[in-house]
Parts: C-alpha cells; structure tokens; sequence
C-alpha cells in the first residue's frame, strides 16, 4: 500500500510537507528551518549541494540558493506515506516556479525521497533527497 500509518501521523507529516512549501515560497529561513531535525541530512543535484548535514547548515546553503530569486512558488504532494512508530519513509513530489533577479522564468518538477522523523511529538524531515524529473 502507498500510504500507511496511523490518520493523525500521516496528516501531521502531510502538514509538515506543506509548511515546507509555504516557507519557501514566502522565503523564510526560519519557517523552512523549522522543518529539520537536528541532524538532518538534505541532498539536491547541485554542486556542493549534494550532501549537507546538519539543520545550521542545511538552513545556511538554502539561504544562499535562494539568494538569485524573487520569487519561487512550491508546490508539493505525498505520492507514497509509511509510518513506523517514530519514523517514516516517503516520495515527495514537487512543483516550483521561480523568477530570479533577472525576471527569467523557471520550472522545476521534482521528487524527494524522504525519511522522517518524530521528535518531542512533532514530525520532522530527517532526509531529504532531491532529483529533478523536469526542468525548463
């Protein structure tokens, strides 16, 4: 089955995928970070992106990548959910449409592979890998 788990977890892990999203397109470092264990681990197809640890630095390298945009529209929605006690495994499927400082227009269909993690009662992205589907 694609999605497993209790109602509550997979809705608390569908909510954390959409703050994810909301903070990067209101572009909040803060919010975005709030996503993040601790000792997280996110990896995306971009030179010197492809494996950074650790939430500080995941948060550090996002506001970097951000930086050339005004503007990114993040959209996102669970293609497969299994929850397992205090952690889960799944496949994030991902829209953005950008515009950068230079007005160039950008869209970018995606998919993470994700594992999550509940800590203090809140789910968070324990991992996240990212490979592009689509790019024009």
């Amino acid at each position: 089955m694609s999605f497993s788990g209790s109602i509550e977890d997979r809705l608390e892990i569908h909510e954390l995928v959409m703050s994810y999203g909301h903070a990067v397109t209101i572009k909040s470092p803060k919010a975005w970070g709030d996503t993040w264990s601790k000792d997280s681990v996110w990896s995306i197809p971009v030179p010197g992106m492809d494996y950074i640890e650790g939430r500080e630095n995941i948060v550090n390298s996002w506001i970097e990548a951000m930086k050339p945009y005004k503007q990114i529209v993040f959209k996102a929605w669970l293609g497969t959910l299994e929850v397992n006690g205090n952690y889960a495994t799944g496949i994030t499927y991902t829209n953005e449409l950008g515009t950068d400082i230079n007005d160039k227009k950008t869209r970018v269909d995606g998919r993470y592979e994700d594992d999550f993690i509940k800590e203090d009662g809140k789910w968070l992205f324990k991992k996240r890998s990212f490979s592009i589907l689509h790019m024009d």
